[in-house]
């Protein structure tokens, strides 16, 4: 008679287990020169089921596989936050086209975000005619994003990002290959004196002509004058379930048929730092306020598009049920005494209201805000990482 795989399964796992337990039991007792006799029963009314809900998926924030991987942004720094806080600073991988005699470029603290205060300058010091000539193509900047963003041919970008000038603009936004020759998508945002004296968010979307796997994201000028920018961000139009995921790696995961989704990761979740710690409610709301922060543990930046609601949909999407990992007072260099947990349970607990509460609730109404109107059906939460041998956790 042919026996249920599911019944097979759970004998297999039975029958391992009690090999596993049968070599502990030799191992030790031949260390101590003694000898023990073991009897197995693998009678099938012995066999348990294995719960459907043991398998799924464990993310972790490593080796770019949100920022960089999942997320199908392609600006990498989108913000010029990545440098710090202390300006002028660092835009890398921003790269400046053009040299000092025709650009200055360097961050200030001029963003129309309180959470995100860097934001880019631009001065241009050549024109189109004159004695002080732009080159051909113009001078600005670019963006080469995660290792060359992969450009495919008649797909559509759609870029947004913020502006602020008080000089007349002439500014061509192009996706290009990565040594500029290959224009493969063009926009051009023409504007008169004063048009963007206040911080404006531009959107448009920009179309290929072609397929390259290793561009870039450029923004050229020969039109004198100073220019700020904040949040350029490059997506794809066609994302998994129009939700941000890219959707070859999304379709991979779904494919594997998990029943859970753990995330965001386990040192990503404690930092080296506290201070560098996955905070939940930093990574929620409008993409373009999220302050992100530096993943001291695997050593980048991460913007935090990815974040809370991003994980909790992503769980949705593939038909499993979220765990989400929360920190418990420890990082891998610090931890709080239990007399001072508080603010992290109320953390956690503020969490919960988020992917739980009613749209009414303080917390509910922000998810609800973000087109999530109905609870997400979060049933477990696991509690730290790898804190077995800290004081406090030992209690």
């Amino acid at each position: 008679m042919a026996v249920p795989r599911r019944s097979l399964d759970g004998r297999l796992f039975w029958v391992l287990g009690l090999v596993c337990a049968m070599y502990q039991i030799f191992f030790v007792r031949s260390a101590a020169g003694q000898t023990a006799q073991l009897s197995v029963n693998a009678s099938p009314q012995n066999t348990q089921m294995i719960p459907e809900n043991m398998f799924g998926i464990f993310f972790e924030e490593i080796n770019h596989a949100g920022a960089g991987g999942l997320w199908a942004e392609l600006v990498n720094n989108r913000g010029f936050e990545a440098g710090g806080p202390n300006t002028p600073s660092n835009i890398d991988p921003w790269l400046i086209i053009g040299d000092e005699s025709n650009i200055i470029v360097a961050t200030d603290r001029s963003s129309c975000f309180a959470t995100n205060p860097i934001a880019l300058r631009m001065e241009v010091l050549c024109e189109s005619s004159g004695n002080d000539v732009c080159p051909p193509g113009g001078v600005g900047i670019y963006n080469p994003g995660f290792w060359g963003m992969n450009i495919e041919e008649a797909k559509v970008y759609k870029v947004s990002m913020y502006i602020m000038s008080s000089d007349s603009m002439d500014l061509t936004v192009s996706l290009t290959s990565s040594d500029g020759l290959q224009n493969l998508a063009a926009y051009t945002i023409t504007a008169d004196k004063e048009d963007f004296k206040e911080w404006t968010k531009v959107e448009f979307d920009l179309q290929s002509s072609e397929r390259n796997p290793n561009s870039r994201l450029q923004l050229t000028t020969r039109t004198s004058g100073i220019v700020w920018f904040d949040q350029v961000s490059l997506m794809p139009s066609e994302t998994y379930m129009r939700h941000g995921y890219r959707k070859d790696l999304a379709s991979m995961l779904a494919n594997l048929k998990p029943k859970i989704l753990k995330f965001p990761g386990g040192n990503y979740v404690m930092g080296n730092y506290l201070s560098n710690a996955f905070r939940w409610s930093e990574t929620v709301g409008p993409w373009e306020e999220r302050p992100g922060h530096f993943n001291d543990v695997w050593g980048y930046w991460t913007d935090d598009g990815l974040g809370f609601f991003e994980f909790l949909q992503l769980a949705e999407d593939l038909g499993a049920c979220p765990v989400w990992v929360v920190n418990d007072g420890a990082s891998r260099n610090e931890q709080v005494p239990s007399a001072t947990i508080a603010a992290f349970v109320k953390d956690v607990v503020d969490g919960i209201e988020f992917a739980r509460g009613d749209p009414g609730t303080s917390w509910g109404s922000v998810r609800a805000a973000m087109g999530h109107p109905e609870p997400f059906q979060l049933n477990y939460i696991s509690m730290g990482n790898q804190e077995c041998s800290m004081h406090y956790y030992k209690g």
